[in-house]
């Protein structure tokens, strides 16, 4: 039975889904130009995302244009919402999707059963796993889009991605630490407790990218995911210090979660 949030959602997605028609058309152009102000910000659009992802990762995609239409994410959840969704469901692009909770993974792989260019795999992604289950979802070396949610280890699995070298990247950051610092969960740090311990700074995020051959090009607004884009195409975007930093601002309500009380320390690299 649909509870009231689901009946509203459903509303908001199909109120939005001719918006999202009519940037399509425009991606449909190719590698475009950049009208006005290059910051992301004002492009930011919510269909089947949790914020404005949708509508950063099209107007990036406008900007560099679409090599083969293949996307990874993990951490998808049911497969209700995420970075990739409307990818896969309005564009119709392949990809992969992996989710390491069962009961999750049961409602993603009912949706996508009958969609023969869909992956799912039920699976812990890992630093130490990442490129072998890359391999079984028979991902390409140069996909257009990798999202990375796993609530704590993203770091160090975008950091183990050696093989693969997607061409913009979407990963979620801790938007409460100081963006000036290098600083991340230890590798072996258990899983997220739901405090405001886990992750990684904008500032290590931006040291690994930098150091893998990437930008950063936006901060959404709701201070949840940082998006970069593959130096060798992103000439069409603002300079990392021009992209504006942003607090948690979760549900853009100005919420975050709630302090860890433990002592925990971050690496600082």
């Amino acid at each position: 039975m649909l509870t009231e949030f689901d009946l509203a959602r459903r509303s908001q997605v199909y109120a939005a889904l001719p918006e999202y028609r009519r940037r399509l058309r425009e991606l449909d152009t190719g590698p475009g130009v950049v009208e006005g102000s290059a910051d992301l910000s004002e492009h930011e659009f919510q269909l089947l995302s949790q914020n404005g992802e949708d509508g950063v990762i099209l107007e990036i995609l406008r900007r560099i244009g679409v090599t083969d239409g293949f996307f990874v994410e993990f951490g998808v959840e049911t497969g209700r919402e995420g970075n990739c969704i409307a990818l896969a469901d309005v564009l119709g692009w392949r990809g992969l999707f992996m989710e390491a909770d069962g009961a999750h993974n049961h409602h993603l792989h009912q949706k996508y059963r009958w969609n023969d260019r869909v992956r799912t795999l039920h699976a812990m992604v890992t630093p130490e796993r990442i490129e072998e289950l890359f391999r079984e979802g028979e991902v390409p070396a140069e996909p257009d889009v990798v999202s990375i949610d796993i609530d704590g280890g993203d770091y160090w699995v975008w950091d183990a991605m050696a093989d693969y070298r997607p061409r913009v990247v979407v990963i979620e950051y801790n938007s409460a630490l100081d963006p000036d610092r290098a600083l991340v969960q230890p590798r072996d740090a258990p899983g997220w407790d739901g405090t405001d311990y886990f992750g990684a700074s904008l500032g290590a995020l931006v040291e690994l990218a930098e150091r893998k051959g990437y930008r950063l090009v936006h901060c959404e607004l709701a201070g949840v995911n940082a998006f970069f884009v593959r130096a060798d195409q992103a000439g069409r975007f603002p300079a990392p210090a021009e992209v504006r930093r942003r607090g948690p601002n979760y549900f853009l309500t100005s919420h975050g979660h709630p302090a860890d009380q433990t002592g925990r320390v971050y690496v600082e690299l």
